[in-house]
Parts: structure tokens; sequence; C-alpha cells
């Protein structure tokens, strides 16, 4: 038996709770289907110290799951000579009883331990249960993760042996004491609204707040003086930022002995990035300066390279903006670059990030929502975390709470709909996020937003006559974004669901609705009657413009098909007559839309004239009225979007039905956008700025190609360009191998090509413990390819996770990062923008190469446009595209100068087609290639790391 138990003597309050935490380790997860724990950890925690250790391995008279074995490194060896779960129970139960227990997921280890309790003879522990998984989600509302690794990582708590149970039980104390000494410092208010919620959490965890409230309200205390309170809600102060930088201007350090001067110990000198500096300075600070690409590879540290100098050419009155291409660089810029600048400069640069109206927490509609106690366990755990959260947040983003992936009607109701929306009556007017927004970005030497909101707010950046430097960081992703924001779907079903729900809200039923509100005053129940009717036009006038769309779609179309899914392009001259503004269909619906807002207007003036006679239910119809009416508003914009696009771009643009089929009905829904940027740059963004400079680690597929430039709407001959490599060494560290005998991808051969993937990657990663990645074109090949490995040994020995079947991208991209043996079978989204440095990633399988498909509807319309122009649309866009990809794909491989990697690719066409030989000029030029049969990929493979890590000892 292992079996370790210790006393620690210390002065301490005696009165104090003494919490059990416990950590088990068992054969699954469900002790009713004979389940049994292998070991028990156990940590006492009274005043914040840690007083005794409890550890025991637990025989469980069966075998240890493989996936046991690798998850907690126990084996059955281990056990065979452990004491029986019923020789330990007696022990367990004194140590426990009179204790509050706790554990991370405390609903898997309480009810688990009390079954075995009782399957020994004893009773379930007559005592509390905590949970700091929940305490976790509340009190530490910005943590990336919930994970005891990742929160034990992030608090700086030492946690050497993951699934060890003693390890755990002990990292989970520490958290504890941390958690509690959190709950501590709540101020009074919040905590009172916070109890007020009436949470529903595991077991007892609500009881940690109520017991602190009890205990302040004798005991009362300051608030922090970062806080204030604000009609009834803590909130942080805004931080000033400083102006003292006035017109003094600096000398900029040109030469590398005094950037080595500058940076002190701070900052490394780049070689590299000291010369991309320069050329980046001296084209801005000329007499001319031009616009300006900069390709910089992977470890130049581009970021640096561009803020740098330009600092020292930007002043007061000519602000810096970077646009980057997701939400996340934006944050990395403030959080490390920007920071590592201000510990250098002798001056200082204040920063403000800039995303739309709906990243931001509108704090009155929060507020409301308080009021309201709501049947969802997670929504009233959502209010608790961002009552914490304003405690500390300053910009009010909502990304910072890392809730991408959580999906609920509530944030609708509390999302920020733009300072326009807001009353100047509002009590919180003041302490409004976007108010403080907008009087730092008048402050702020640098704003940093996103490609997205770039293009749709170019104007508004560019700050009048005095065009701010423009920094476009992953530059290729621009012109996506133009095309992205211009496609549009109108979709009956969501229609027809917004006019039911307003119907039912008009009409005479059980349920209390605005006919009942209204029925005393006549003009109201007028405006209500009115409704129904115009309501019953809205959908008359919709079924009208289906069946035109059905016909037209029906004359367009080659036959009946028997698919459940059928997408149509639609001729766009004949689409344009559907949507003229003054034809039959669209002059109905418009109509109809227009009687609907005026009549509910009329309704909402009469409501706000009478404000203080009306109930909280009376305002949520209401409101629940006006939020089905702004999907009316915006199906109705959608539509007068496509006429003007067609107006406007005329074969730029493309458009297409699509019809879903079931046995219970059909959908229809009619998509469309632009195919082409099409000068949108050069006449929209560009002209408020000043001449922009536009960055990223893969931008060009080839020296000769235009594409980028066409992406770009720039000009080559007007433009300066730069190329400055990746300083890490491919020669020594990487190797690419290309799969000679591979399949050629075929969709008539589909099964042998899927047989032929599964088989390789299984051979590939079966003996092996490297952390692997497999980049796939689609999640529908991921399926076939995991369904495939899950017939294998494989899943006992590896930790496979699969992008739309074991989690989101997001999920399994965390899992990933943090495994030291894992398998990610990824899609598109997994080709560029990660970072897995060292060992986080060390064999990149791609399984084909990364064109797009041909029978995607608006790929085939873009190749279509692209004939008519006279252009092969596979050299002027499907090769440099993939190209690209491929770059950014091979990108992941290195990402600092300590990685080692290799890359594997299944396709033979990077070796056989002539256009395989372009896109492995675009890769770096000392990167090793070899292309070897699929019998020898495993022993190239093991050579290649078993070389590497002779190399490291």
């Amino acid at each position: 038996m292992v079996q370790r138990s210790s006393q620690r003597t210390k002065k301490r309050n005696k009165k104090a709770p003494i919490y059990s935490v416990v950590d088990l380790e068992t054969t699954g997860t469900n002790v009713n289907h004979g389940d049994r724990i292998i070991q028990i950890g156990c940590v006492l925690v009274q005043d914040g110290e840690i007083i005794n250790h409890f550890e025991t391995k637990v025989n469980p008279r069966e075998r240890i799951p493989r996936s046991i074995v690798q998850l907690t490194g126990i084996e059955d060896k281990d056990v065979r000579s452990a004491p029986l779960f019923e020789d330990v129970a007696g022990t367990i139960y004194s140590l426990l009883t009179g204790t509050i227990f706790v554990a991370h997921n405390v609903n898997f280890d309480f009810p688990f331990l009390n079954a075995e309790l009782e399957r020994a003879g004893y009773p379930s522990l007559p005592i509390k249960a905590i949970d700091t998984v929940t305490l976790s989600q509340i009190l530490l509302p910005t943590a990336k993760s919930f994970r005891l690794r990742d929160l034990t990582s992030s608090l700086h708590i030492e946690h050497d042996h993951p699934h060890s149970a003693v390890s755990d039980a002990e990292a989970t104390a520490h958290l504890l004491v941390d958690l509690l000494h959190k709950v501590s410092q709540l101020p009074t208010l919040t905590l009172e609204k916070i109890v007020q919620l009436k949470l529903d959490l595991p077991q007892q965890t609500a009881s940690v707040f109520d017991s602190v409230l009890a205990f302040r309200r004798h005991n009362p205390q300051p608030l922090s003086e970062a806080l204030y309170v604000s009609n009834g809600i803590v909130l942080h102060k805004s931080r000033p930022l400083t102006t003292a930088n006035g017109e003094k201007k600096n000398k900029y350090p040109a030469t590398k002995r005094a950037k080595e001067r500058l940076y002190g110990k701070t900052l490394k000198l780049r070689p590299v990035q000291a010369k991309m500096m320069n050329s980046i300075y001296n084209n801005y600070t000329h007499e001319a300066p031009k616009n300006m690409i900069v390709e910089a590879g992977t470890g130049v540290g581009k970021t640096l390279g561009y803020l740098l100098p330009l600092s020292y050419v930007a002043h007061p009155d000519k602000k810096i903006v970077i646009s980057t291409a997701t939400n996340v660089l934006q944050q990395q810029i403030i959080d490390t670059t920007i920071s590592q600048l201000n510990d250098v400069l002798p001056f200082t640069l204040n920063s403000v990030i800039v995303k739309g109206n709906s990243h931001y927490l509108d704090l009155a509609r929060f507020v409301h929502s308080l009021s309201i106690i709501e049947d969802s366990k997670l929504v009233q755990l959502l209010k608790a975390k961002i009552l914490v959260w304003l405690l500390t947040t300053q910009s009010g983003d909502l990304d910072e709470l890392n809730l991408n992936s959580f999906q609920s009607p509530y944030f609708t109701e509390i999302r920020h709909q733009g300072i326009r929306s807001l009353n100047n009556n509002n009590p919180y007017y003041n302490d409004d996020f976007l108010v403080r927004r907008e009087k730092r970005l008048h402050q702020a030497d640098i704003i940093i937003t996103n490609h997205a909101y770039l293009v749709a707010h170019a104007q508004e950046l560019g700050d009048g006559t005095r065009r701010p430097y423009l920094v476009v960081d992953e530059a290729q992703h621009l012109s996506d974004n133009i095309l992205r924001r211009s496609r549009r779907t109108f979709s009956f079903q969501r229609l027809r669901m917004a006019v039911h729900v307003m119907t039912g809200l008009v009409s005479h039923g059980s349920d209390r609705n605005l006919d009942d509100i209204f029925e005393d005053q006549a003009l109201g129940s007028y405006n209500v009657e009115l409704l129904r009717g115009d309501l019953a036009a809205v959908e008359q006038a919709v079924d009208l413009f289906q069946q035109a769309l059905y016909r037209l779609f029906m004359a367009n179309s080659a036959g009946n098909s028997e698919n459940e899914l059928i997408e149509q392009p639609l001729p766009n001259d004949q689409l344009i007559d559907l949507l003229d503004i003054g034809g039959p269909v669209m002059m109905k619906l418009e109509q109809a839309l227009s009687s609907v807002q005026l009549h509910f207007s009329a309704l909402s003036h009469l409501f706000t004239q009478q404000a203080d006679r009306w109930l909280l239910s009376d305002r949520y119809l209401m409101s629940q009225f006006q939020s089905q009416l702004v999907k009316l508003a915006e199906a109705d914009q959608t539509l007068n979007e496509f006429n003007e696009t067609l107006q406007q771009q005329g074969d730029a643009a493309a458009f297409w039905v699509t019809i879903r089929q079931s046995a219970e009905r059909s959908t229809l829904q009619l998509s469309g956008g632009l195919l082409e940027a099409k000068h949108y740059l050069t006449e929209n963004v560009y002209p408020y700025f000043s001449q922009p400079l536009f960055v990223g680690a893969t931008l060009f597929t080839s020296s000769r190609s235009q594409y980028l430039y066409n992406q770009l709407d720039l000009e080559r001959e007007n433009t300066l360009t730069k190329h400055f490599a990746s300083p890490f060494d491919y020669q020594h560290n990487a190797k690419l191998l290309i799969a000679s005998d591979a399949p050629v991808p075929n969709a008539r051969n589909n099964s042998d090509y899927i047989k032929y993937l599964s088989a390789t990657i299984y051979k590939l990663t079966k003996d092996a413990d490297y952390q692997t990645m497999i980049l796939f074109n689609s999640l529908v090949m991921i399926e076939q390819v995991y369904s495939q490995l899950r017939e294998t040994d494989l899943f006992d020995q590896r930790d496979i996770l699969a992008q739309g079947i074991t989690g989101s991208r997001d999920k399994i991209l965390k899992q990933f990062s943090g495994g030291t043996n894992s398998i990610l079978l990824g899609a598109s989204s997994f080709w560029e923008g990660i970072d897995l440095p060292k060992s986080a990633l060390e064999l990149l399988v791609i399984t084909r190469l990364p064109f797009d498909s041909p029978d995607e509807i608006m790929n085939r319309a873009h190749n279509n446009l692209l004939r008519q122009q006279g252009k092969n649309p596979f050299y002027h866009a499907e090769l440099p595209k993939a190209t690209m990809r491929l770059r950014q794909g091979v990108g992941r491989l290195l990402r600092t100068a300590d990685d080692r990697g290799i890359a594997v690719v299944l396709d033979p066409r990077l070796a056989t087609r002539r256009y395989g030989k372009t896109i492995l000029n675009s890769l770096p030029a000392a990167l090793p290639v070899d292309t070897v049969a699929t019998d020898e990929l495993v022993a190239t493979t093991k050579d290649f790391f078993t070389h590497q890590h002779k190399k490291q000892s």
C-alpha cells in the first residue's frame, strides 16, 4: 500500500471550517456500472493553510482500462498489493466527517465516493460539498479554461502530476484557498447581487457566497480605491490615458548600437527584425512615401518590427491604426507588443481596441436583466460571472469572458446596440463602455481594430483630414472581409418565425399580450388591430415572393433532384426584375413592412408617454415585439442590399437559392454577394489614411504573381515591397516529405482514398509519441477517416481529437496545446492562425493540397467571371490561394528557434505536377524536401526525430 499522511503544526483559527479537498482516480465514470476507485488523494485545508495529507492507491479487483492507464499512469501492477476500498473506508469516513467536501467537479467525486462508502457498509457522508469548477467560473471570469491543469498554470500553482489523485487534490486545495480569498474580497454590493440571483450551483457551492455575505454584514469592508458604485452596481474606474508626449520628438534608433541601448535587458535584438524596422522608417520619413508590403517570415517579430518605427514617425495629431485578421490578435498586440514597447521607449504609447458594438456589454440592459429570475441555471451563472468581471474590466469587451462558443438568447439582450441606442437619461450613460471608449479614442496614439470593422468604418477611423497611418496585419485576409461582408442570406423560415411570434403578441388569446395592455385606450387598441392586419399582409407578401422565387428557380433548374440539399444559381438579369422595388412583388412586401413599423411606432409613442403606468411584464412584451421587428427590418435591408449590389456590380456578384428538403418540410432561402472586391479598397478605405503598410508572414505565392496586388487593389509600380525571410534553421530543424505513390484525390474512388489516408495515418502515429496535427480540406473527410481509425487500437494509445466530432475548434485546440501524445484532425480553420511552439506540434500531415472545391457555388461563379474576363481561373485564383494555404500550413511547424518538426504531404501532385514546383518554390528555400514511397514515410520520420533528439542531448 502506498499511503502518506502528514501533519503540519501552525497557529491558526481553530474555529475556521476544515475543507477536505478530494480527488479520485477511477476505472470509469459510472459507479453503478461497476467502475471502481483506484486512487484517493485528500488534502485538509483550514484558515488558508494545508494541515493534512492523505493518499492511497486502491485495488479495484478488476483490470484497469488502457485509456485510464494512459490518463493516470496507474497500471494493474501498481494496485495489485494496494488495499481494497473496504479496508480504507473507515479511515476515509473518519477523516472527512465534520469537514466541507471540496472537489474540482464535485458532482462526480462526491456521489462516487458516497456510493463506494455505502457499498462498504457506511452511510453517505453527512457533510456539505462545494465545487471549485463552478466557483472558478464565477470568480475567475476571464480564465481561458477551467480545467484544473489550465487554472493552476494561470495562477502559478505547482501541479507537476496531473491525473495523480494526491497531486490533483493538492493543486485543487491551493486553488480553493485562492478562490476563498477572492470571495472574501468581493464588495458587499456585488455579493448581495450574486446572492439575490439564487444561484443553483452543484451541491452547496452557493453557500460560499451566503456565508461571506453574512459575515460581511457584521464586519463591513471598505471599497477598493480602484472601484466605485453607480446606481447599485460596483464598477472598475476607467484608467485615464496619459497625454504627456506633446510635440517632443525623439531620435529614431537607426543603428544596431542605438537599438541595443534602447532595448537594454528588456528586449533582444533580432538582426532581420532590425532591417525590417529601418526599411519601414525610411519609407515613411521619405518625402514621397509609397504604399508598402512587408512579408516577414515566422520568427522575424513582425508586430514589433512595424510598431517601433511607426511610433517614432507618428505624432499626437497623426495616429496609428492597426487592423488585424482576428479579435484575438488585437488583444495580443496590446498585451505583448505595446507592453514591451512602453517598457523601453522614451515616451508612452496609449492604445485602445475598437470592435463592433455587439462585442460590448450594455450596462443598463445587463442591470435590468438582474431583476429577472431565469429558469436557466447557466444564465444565472453567467450573470454572477459578469458581476465579478465588472470589478476588473475597463473595456466592457465581452470577448474577455472567452464565451465565443456560447450561444444564448441572453446575450442578444445584453449586447450593446451602439451609442445611438443610448438615452441621455440612462442612469448608466456616463458609465457606458462605448461612451468610455469614445473618450479614449480621442486620446489614444494607437487604435487597434479588425479587418471587418476597418472595412465598415474606414471613414470614422480615418479621423478627418489627419489621415492616420494604417497598418494592415495579416493583409492576405483583407479582401476576404469585404466579400464576407457583402454576402447575405434571406431566410423565409426566419422571417416567418418572426411574423408568427409578432402575430401571437397582438392576437386575442389566453396569454397576456399587447391587445390586453392597450385595451382601455382607443388609439392603442386601434393600432394593435392595424398591426394584426399588417402582419397578415406581410405573410401574404412573403408567400408571393417565395412563389415568384421558386418559379425562377424551376425555370433555371436542370431537373428535379432527390438530394436533401439543392443549391441553384440564379441569372442576375432575371433576379434584378424580381427584386425591383417598383415591381408588384417587392412593392407589396415593402408596403406591408412599412405599415408594421408605422403602427408599432405609434404604440411605442403611447407607451413612452405613460411610462409610469406599465408593469415589468408589459415592458417585456413591448421589448419582445421590438426584437422581432428588428428581424423584419434586417430581412428588408438584406433584400435592398441585394438589389443595390445587382444594380451597381452586375456580373461581379452571384446569387443562388438553397432548398433543404426533408420528409416533414422543405425550406427555401436566397443568398448572394460579391465575387470580387472590385476597387472597394481604393474607393472606400485607403482615401482616409496615409499610404498603407501591409504586413504578413505569408503574403506572396511567387515573385511574379499579381495575386496579392489584385487582392489589395494596389498597383505594383507604386508599391514598395520587402521580403524578410524567417531566421529559423529549416535546413537542420525541419523536413518536408511527399508520398510519391499516394493516390490522387478523386471522387470516383473515394472509398479507396479514405482507406489509404486512414492506413497511412495509422502507420505514422501507431508507435510514435509526436504531437501530431493532420490537416484536411473538409469536415466530411475528417468524419470518414476518424470513423475508420475508430476501428483500430490507436484510440487505446493516443488521445485523438477531431474537429466537429470530439469538440469545436477552440475546445480541441486547447486540449491539443496542453497534450503530449495527441493527434488532432482539423479542417480549414487549422491551416493558419494557431501557435503551437516547441513540442506542442512535431508532426504535421497534410492529406491533400488545399485547393478550393470547384463545385462550391461561389467558386464556380467566380471562375465563370474570370473566364469572361479572359483569365485562367486556375492560375489567376485557385493556385495562388492553395499555395498561400500550404505555406501557412507548413508555417505551423516551426514557431520558435528551438522547434523541430516534419511535414508529410499525402498528395503526389506536389511532386508530379508542374504547378507543384511553383508551390514548392514558395516554401522556405532551406527546407529539405524528399519524395519517398508511402512505406518509407514511417522510417524516414523516425530517423528524423532520432537525429534531432541526439542533437539536443
